[in-house]
């Protein structure tokens, strides 16, 4: 009997801690559903970049094809068979250097029977002369005698030139650009055989809005780049302005000459960036700051490990930069990858820092002094 209520005895006892047990783990369950004993989240990776000070550039930006200085169209001045080729294209020559000799055996041929006749006409000419002086000749068998010889000189002079101009020189120093007849060819007068031009200055004729032509003038500088050479930027400067408006368009045409440098090729097409303004030590921020769920203009900020909006005025935009008028100061360190999902407050640790300085200065588009809004920043979905 006692041995069964021992049992029951402990029984109850284990019961009664199992009880007290659970209702402790209720406890706990309440307290961490109130937040007594919530873990801290953890920080989001984030890529940030400060804001920065450097020169930006306000231009006009264009396109158009280059064209070379000078460029000329070497024709054939007689007529004849091609013999010898002394230069391909791609060759270059200097100014009276032979390009190409024709065959000379017609052309000699008619200087030597010029030349006879003049020893002939010079011959009566100084006989008749004499007569003359003793007046045992008329006036007008003296004035005929002299004027043969006269045509006789012009004659030879003629003939002269027609070998002369078997032998084809180059008029401009420059390269050959064109070759248009082969050995053997035969060619005539004014046939087009070469074409030379001079490649060390090339021009770029672009046409400049009405409204903007008094932001241009002779002299100014300008930018140009090419598709072939991404990476490079050539330096030029506007020669001439037109002194009219083209009705049609609307616009005035402006020639710029830029040195080649041995890189640049007529025909290639280049952007030109024509610099209207200097904005020195701008505050300026990568475009990919910006946040894209808004359509306002705004950044995250970090600072003291968490992050913070900001609402900024833009101004000058190009390419991956841009300009801040209001709304940020220098150092301001902002968030560049990571932003969906932030709000205000959220812890953040910045990995993989872009390096901040550059060397080189931002060149932007001018904006007239307006915020670009989200036209002129582009499409940043695409960022």
């Amino acid at each position: 009997m006692d041995r069964v209520l021992g049992l029951h005895f402990w029984a109850l006892l284990c019961g009664l801690c199992l009880f007290v047990a659970c209702g402790d783990e209720e406890e706990e369950d309440k307290t961490a559903s109130r937040g007594g004993n919530r873990k801290p989240a953890a920080a989001i990776p984030v890529r940030a970049e400060p804001v920065v000070r450097r020169d930006m550039f306000a231009y006009l930006e264009t396109y158009a094809r280059l064209e070379a200085e000078r460029r000329v169209s070497v024709l054939a001045r007689t007529t004849g068979q091609v013999e010898k080729l002394h230069v391909e294209e791609g060759d270059a020559v200097a100014e009276g250097e032979i390009l190409l000799e024709l065959d000379q055996e017609a052309a000699s041929l008619q200087l030597r029977q010029a030349q006879a006749e003049l020893g002939e006409a010079k011959a009566n000419f100084k006989r008749f002369e004499v007569l003359n002086d003793n007046n045992m000749v008329s006036q007008t068998e003296f004035e005929s005698t002299r004027l043969r010889y006269q045509n006789s000189r012009i004659a030879v002079e003629d003939a002269e030139i027609s070998l002369s101009h078997t032998t084809i020189r180059a008029p401009i120093s420059g390269v050959i650009t064109q070759r248009l007849v082969e050995l053997g060819d035969l060619v005539r007068g004014n046939e087009e055989i070469f074409v030379v031009a001079d490649l060390d200055i090339l021009l770029v004729r672009i046409f400049i809005p009405e409204r903007r032509m008094f932001q241009v003038q002779v002299g100014q500088q300008a930018t140009i780049s090419v598709e072939a050479l991404p990476d490079q930027v050539f330096e030029g400067r506007i020669r001439m302005i037109s002194p009219e408006v083209i009705a049609e368009s609307g616009t005035v045409k402006a020639t710029l000459e830029i040195p080649a440098n041995g890189l640049l090729k007529p025909g290639m097409f280049a952007t030109v960036r024509l610099i209207t303004d200097l904005r020195s030590q701008a505050l300026v921020i990568p475009k990919k700051a910006l946040v894209l769920e808004t359509e306002e203009d705004d950044v995250y900020v970090i600072a003291d490990g968490k992050v913070r909006r900001a609402a900024v005025e833009l101004g000058l935009v190009d390419g991956d930069r841009v300009e801040v008028l209001s709304g940020l100061s220098e150092g301001d360190l902002l968030i560049t990858v990571g932003h969906d999902g932030l709000k205000d407050e959220i812890a953040v640790r910045v990995v993989g820092q872009e390096s901040e300085t550059r060397d080189s200065l931002a060149t932007v588009t001018d904006t007239g002094g307006q915020s670009p809004g989200r036209d002129r920043l582009g499409q940043r979905a695409s960022q």
